[in-house]
């Protein structure tokens, strides 16, 4: 197979992939919504082995770009390549390339979300976690000053300053 084909099909992989963790992302704005813990888990256990994958697929994508590229460059990227006069199929390259960047650019603004969604949880249980605790505190209190003299007791402006 030709350096050039495994490009292709490396970068077609990379894309479907990609596609599959857009709909795992989409999922998981529904499953945060919903406060679905276990399923959040099983998610995000998908979405682990779907970026290994990719990550395994990019390694793969890098060395076939070293063959198509100059030999010269240690990091050669597909813009690079449209440029180079090795390829013969400039405009499917172009197309994915195209395609990728959309793709990457919608699982951003779903992660984003997801992290926006998320801070809200997190925020929402600090605060009723903070109404908790505030009201135990109020509710155990007792005055430690009481068997104290009246004359000890301090006050935010210290007048003998």
């Amino acid at each position: 197979m030709s350096a050039e084909k495994q490009l292709f099909d490396c970068l077609g992989k990379i894309l479907k992939l990609q596609k599959s963790l857009f709909q795992i992302a989409k999922k998981k704005t529904d499953i945060i919504k919903a406060d679905d813990i276990d399923a959040l888990g099983q998610l995000l256990k998908d979405e682990l082995k779907h970026v290994k994958a990719i990550e395994m697929l990019d390694k793969e994508r890098e060395n076939v770009q070293l063959q198509l590229g100059s030999h010269s460059s240690v990091h050669i990227t597909i813009s690079d390549l449209l440029q180079s006069s090795s390829l013969n199929d400039k405009e499917g390259l172009k197309v994915l390339q195209h395609q990728l960047v959309e793709q990457t650019q919608k699982l951003k603004e779903v992660n984003e979300l997801n992290q926006q969604l998320l801070q809200q949880s997190l925020n929402y249980i600090n605060l009723n976690l903070d109404l908790l605790l505030g009201q135990q505190e109020s509710s155990n209190y007792t005055d430690n000053n009481s068997n104290k003299e009246e004359g000890t007791s301090r006050s935010l402006f210290d007048s003998r300053a």
